[in-house]
């Protein structure tokens, strides 16, 4: 059974929440994942039939740089619980960082139709002030494969769940605006400069 975490360590609320919007700043508000939490580890995805589980996520996530430190499946409300250690050092590093789990999340998972409804990070390790926990929805996800919102709608509703030390927000240290750091401008494609889409088509070889 995995040990006991910090209360910035668990879900986020409004775990059935279809909106972007609607899991803003609520990383501390749900019960402890305890006995329904299990640990989960790598697994190489199938070339030919990937199976969009959490195991395949793992892998994909280590294939693409992020150390991952524990990774769960919450397999009451199909929630993956991920615990990474930052390689960021700095706000720009760490929000290009976020966005890169969220690509994963979107084309390594949600694209192949898994049955994770969200994710839900701690942030281990990193700089002096950088955020501690961010979550992301699936059905954002799948909005967001559609093209019924924007990189732009999905990068703020991330940074609205985020959580800082000391109930911090985003805007205490400094930082730029919720978007321009991570998006930039966007390519021809519609995707953001320096965007990660790419990267899981590699895993897909």
């Amino acid at each position: 059974m995995a040990p006991d975490r910090p209360t910035r360590r668990q879900a986020l609320a409004a775990a059935g929440t279809v909106s972007v919007g609607s899991m803003a700043g609520c990383l501390d508000s749900l019960p402890f994942l305890d006995n329904t939490r299990v640990e989960v580890e790598p697994e190489e995805p199938d070339d030919d039939d990937p199976d969009a589980s959490p195991e395949e996520f793992y892998y994909i996530l280590e294939d693409n740089g992020i150390t991952v430190d524990e990774l769960y499946y919450d397999t009451e409300d199909d929630d993956i619980i991920l615990f990474y250690e930052s390689d960021a050092e700095d706000q720009q590093e760490s929000d290009e960082e976020v966005w890169l789990i969220y690509v994963l999340f979107r084309d390594g998972l949600v694209d192949r139709e898994t049955d994770a409804n969200h994710l839900y990070t701690e942030v281990l390790g990193g700089f002096d002030g950088q955020v501690e926990g961010w979550g992301a929805n699936s059905e954002w996800a799948e909005d967001h494969l559609e093209g019924t919102v924007t990189d732009l709608t999905v990068w703020n509703g991330i940074v609205d769940t985020m959580v800082y030390p000391d109930d911090e927000s985003r805007y205490d240290h400094g930082n730029e605006t919720d978007s321009d750091i991570v998006l930039g401008e966007e390519s021809a494609d519609g995707s953001p400069t320096g965007s990660t889409n790419s990267t899981t088509e590699e895993t897909d070889d």
